[in-house]
């Protein structure tokens, strides 16, 4: 989901500490540059990107080791037999938290 917000109006250190004080059962760590991991559970939990003009939030594996399983699972299997797993157990959960961050975001970062 895109969280729409003036150009180089949000720092990272901002948006990080912004979310651990609002979400503080989650847990939130640092990737890479500008790329930040909430993980509300072991398997659930959701990418924050922070762009120029806008933050993105994908539902997403809160580890790179579930995400490598995930696909070597997609590889191994086939396609149709994850896809049916994924959406049957974790799409849900994954929008939820996506829509979570993204409306507090919204409020908190208003175009």
């Amino acid at each position: 989901m895109k969280v729409l917000i003036k150009p180089d109006s949000v720092s990272f250190d901002g948006l990080k500490s912004k979310l651990e004080t609002q979400f503080p059962a989650y847990k939130f760590t640092i990737r890479s540059n500008n790329f930040l991991v909430c993980a509300k559970t072991g398997i659930i939990g959701a990418n924050v990107l922070l762009k120029k003009d806008n933050i993105i939030v994908a539902g997403n594996f809160p580890s790179m080791a579930l995400q490598m399983l995930f696909t070597l699972c997609v590889i191994l299997l086939g396609v149709i037999i994850p896809l049916i797993i994924y959406f049957a157990a974790f799409h849900k959960k994954f929008k939820a938290l996506e829509k979570e961050i993204s409306e507090y975001l919204q409020k908190e970062y208003p175009n």
